[in-house]
């Protein structure tokens, strides 16, 4: 729901009137128009109200969708995701996917959202394209101009970090990790900026490039220290354990793998568990990931 609604939601949940909500400054009627998104809220009048109503401001905006681009687009790249031959949904996507990729202005949002329909669809829709190398290093010089990242850079980073060579994967993590002011930044974002060093870690393993994993693992412990992401500790402990036998061939840590896959199972992340079967079954029996590292999916459906 947009401001005004939530407002309203609020208020009447509450038991508040429109009079009541009223910051000392504003009439009712003024005070209406803003639940009506008539007239837009000013910081410090939303702060007072807030203050009446008793509710944190991020407790607030967890009702508020601000962002309704964004919003839409991640409902039909889901929804394309898990329903790759519904064919209104697709020519939806791909209406989004053609104005964006012919659009010499992108903005940083559009490229993130470009990038993620290349990386995922490429490989299931003929319409889209791989992502070619002049892409890869134009993203690749953008992120290395900048000296602060936000969610958006995150995001694109861990969708085409595949695709940058070794020295630009080490270039580029010591730019982006550890992330900057880790505390004011937002659970998605600190998702998608480690969810970078859990890929990285995967591909590593896949290119039978140990000692690599083994250091991006090391950079990976040291981040995330004062928040509870149980679902990237998880996961790169399980990393840390798959590289750990692939190394010595110690039974002790196969079988802390199939712990977690069983974990995995029990609390339902069976599309998980599968990706996990498929890569321990590919890296540890075949004894080559070159197949694992052609087919990888990073982004949005590869979470942490």
């Amino acid at each position: 729901m947009d401001i005004g609604s939530a407002l309203r939601f609020f208020r009447m949940k509450l038991g508040f009137s429109q009079k009541d909500m009223a910051p000392n400054f504003l009439d009712t009627s003024a005070y209406s128009r803003m639940e009506g998104n008539v007239r837009g809220v000013k910081l410090d009048e939303l702060e007072e109200m807030l203050s009446t109503l008793g509710i944190l401001s991020s407790e607030f905006f967890m009702f508020c969708d601000i962002d309704t681009e964004r919003t839409n687009f991640k409902d039909l790249y889901f929804y394309c995701g898990a329903h790759l031959t519904n064919k209104s949904k697709k020519q939806s996507l791909l209406r989004y996917y053609e104005a964006v990729k012919n659009s010499n202005n992108k903005t940083l949002a559009e490229l993130s959202n470009y990038i993620a329909i290349k990386n995922y669809f490429s490989t299931h829709w003929e319409e889209v394209e791989e992502i070619t190398a002049e892409e890869v290093d134009y993203v690749y010089n953008l992120m290395m101009s900048k000296s602060f990242y936000t969610f958006y850079d995150y995001l694109i980073i861990s969708n085409i970090v595949r695709l940058f060579t070794a020295k630009q994967v080490d270039l580029i993590v010591s730019r982006i990790i550890p992330v900057s002011f880790e505390k004011n930044r937002t659970q998605e974002t600190l998702r998608y900026a480690y969810n970078t060093l859990i890929n990285i870690i995967s591909l590593c393993l896949y290119a039978a490039d140990i000692e690599s994993a083994d250091k991006y693992i090391k950079i990976a412990k040291r981040q995330n220290k004062s928040e509870t992401d149980m679902n990237f500790k998880l996961n790169l402990q399980y990393l840390d354990n798959l590289s750990k036998y692939l190394q010595t061939g110690e039974l002790v840590y196969i079988d802390r793998v199939r712990d977690f896959i069983h974990i995995l199972e029990d609390v339902g992340e069976n599309l998980h568990a599968s990706q996990v079967k498929k890569e321990v079954e590919t890296l540890i029996k075949d004894k080559s990931g070159k197949q694992m590292l052609n087919e990888y999916e990073v982004g949005l459906f590869k979470k942490n």
